[in-house]
């Protein structure tokens, strides 16, 4: 028996087992890499809607009204990056704004008295603005929205464009205001 010498190498069952491992890591990795994505793309809308509070804030100074804009760029809403196209330029040119390189969300700006429970200001606009961010980043046809609402100097507040939604409450039971924050807007919207 010693002319006999053992194959070195893997059983079926070792191989069977290393491949379930790789999918059970895949299974729990994807998703969270996924989500990671989708979060580090909010990040957009944030720092995009702190930059147009600040221009709305400039541009009531200057005007004595806040400035209200369309969804740029004009949906459909998806995943992918869109360019700020001259549509665009063209409705927040008045305010100053222009994001750096394409974009992911839709920005708008809602200073609209149906929707707004601050004092009327000059021209008979509202005294207060929300600025809004909306985008499916997974492409499930869930808009999020992430909002930034800036109070009336008097109280009050624009709800946003869409669904009319009030800003959040923190755990005192206040609204959130000066800060963008993302809005629950029911079954269906992304949640990240």
């Amino acid at each position: 028996m010693t002319g006999q010498h053992r194959r070195k190498g893997f059983t079926l069952m070792e191989l069977m087992i290393a491949v379930a491992i790789i999918g059970i890591l895949a299974a729990t990795a994807i998703p969270l890499f996924s989500r990671y994505q989708n979060r580090s793309k909010r990040s957009e809308a944030m720092t995009n809607l702190n930059a147009i509070a600040k221009l709305q804030i400039a541009y009531f100074g200057a005007n004595g009204i806040y400035y209200e804009a369309s969804p740029m760029p004009a949906p459909p809403l998806g995943p992918n990056k869109r360019i700020w196209d001259a549509l665009s330029q063209a409705e927040f040119g008045p305010l100053g704004y222009q994001p750096e390189g394409a974009v992911v969300y839709s920005y708008a700006v809602t200073v609209d008295p149906a929707l707004c429970t601050c004092a009327l200001g000059g021209a008979g606009l509202p005294s207060c603005f929300t600025a809004e961010a909306h985008g499916d980043l997974d492409g499930d046809l869930g808009v999020a929205v992430i909002a930034y609402f800036h109070p009336g100097s008097s109280g009050g507040d624009c709800a946003t464009g869409v669904g009319g939604n009030p800003p959040p409450v923190d755990g005192n039971g206040d609204p959130i205001y000066d800060a963008p924050i993302p809005i629950p807007i029911g079954g269906g919207s992304d949640d990240y």
